[in-house]
């Protein structure tokens, strides 16, 4: 089955600015590699996750996806449409959402909730015949009182805000929504209800989600697929729970490893990597995880690893992977050469 967008060897390279080099030599066209040989797809009414440190590439792939940051090389695709064209990506943009980190920020300060949430016709030029029963529907889809299309956004709690971003992001009956952190800065419960509403429109809607997040147990509660970035590379991708179950790239063991405890006393000791994510000005040779790998060898620091394949849906690129073990044991294997 073909999916509903991919990208193949995608990459995307941005000028350096700023520097002193630059001021010196402005014809040097020095240029900063965010993303590296990115393939990805994400299927039709499909839960795509995508996790990774700050400065991994979480948030410029979600950009480079819907055309706002350029294509060095590569290409991509959205329901067997090549993107290469103006018209092409006013297709997708009316076809894709977006759920922005910090919903409140996201929305105008100066507009009324009910004018938010009519906007998306107006920008794609939708004929609205009535504005307020839509808004009303859009509301009562989302289960939020019909007075809040009177507020401000300031006057939303968080979860409200939430819902009304969630609802103007289902505004135009999309095919995929992005959505960025859904559930940051939000209680538990609050968590709860914005995640049960994504499920629920994913299988009355037949939607297809990318959900970019640091919050390990929630990629691993709503996500069928997940991908692992570091440094603008994937390391590792493939079905949620297995790699939870038996993670192959150390990287990716290590992160799963890290997520807290909810015994305070209990310590991560066993965790695969140390130190901090380099900067890209400096990408390491080789593996870029090389540097923080507590399993290493000389060939991980010159030679740049290639995928494997654990199965048909299930690729990794490390020289010398774990077992298929459960994650208890990852840290005490032997690195076998």
């Amino acid at each position: 089955m073909n999916p509903l967008f991919d990208m193949q060897d995608v990459s995307v390279d941005v000028p350096l600015a700023g520097d002193l080099w630059s001021a010196l030599m402005p014809g040097d066209g020095r240029r900063l590699n965010i993303l590296d040989g990115i393939t990805l797809a994400i299927g039709r009414g499909e839960t795509l996750g995508i996790v990774g440190e700050s400065g991994s590439g979480k948030t410029t792939l979600a950009r480079a996806m819907l055309g706002l940051v350029p294509l060095s090389a590569g290409t991509m695709r959205f329901e067997g449409r090549t993107l290469d064209t103006a018209a092409a990506f006013v297709g997708l943009r009316r076809s894709t959402a977006l759920m922005f980190q910090n919903p409140v920020a996201s929305l105008s300060p100066r507009m009324k909730i009910g004018t938010l949430l009519a906007e998306p016709f107006t920008i794609h030029r939708i004929p609205l015949p009535d504005r307020r029963a839509k808004v009303r529907e859009l509301l009562d889809l989302l289960g939020l009182p019909g007075g809040i299309a009177d507020r401000y956004p300031h006057e939303l709690s968080g979860g409200q805000a939430r819902r009304v971003c969630l609802a103007r992001a289902l505004a135009l009956d999309p095919k995929l929504v992005v959505a960025d952190e859904p559930t940051a800065g939000l209680d538990v419960s609050v968590q709860g209800e914005v995640l049960n509403l994504m499920a629920g429109f994913r299988e009355r809607l037949g939607l297809s989600f990318l959900v970019i997040s640091h919050n390990l147990a929630m990629v691993r509660h709503v996500t069928d697929r997940m991908a692992i970035m570091y440094l603008g590379r994937i390391v590792e991708t493939g079905p949620t729970q297995a790699i939870f179950d038996a993670p192959r790239h150390p990287y990716t063991a290590s992160l799963i490893l890290s997520e807290p405890q909810p015994d305070p006393r209990k310590r991560r000791d066993d965790l695969a990597f140390t130190g901090d994510i380099p900067s890209l000005l400096r990408r390491p040779e080789g593996c870029e995880f090389h540097t923080r790998c507590l399993r290493a060898a000389p060939r991980c620091r010159t030679v740049l690893p290639t995928f494997e394949n654990a199965n048909a849906n299930w690729r990794f690129r490390c020289h010398y992977p774990l077992d298929p073990t459960p994650k208890t044991q990852i840290a005490n294997k032997e690195m076998t050469t």
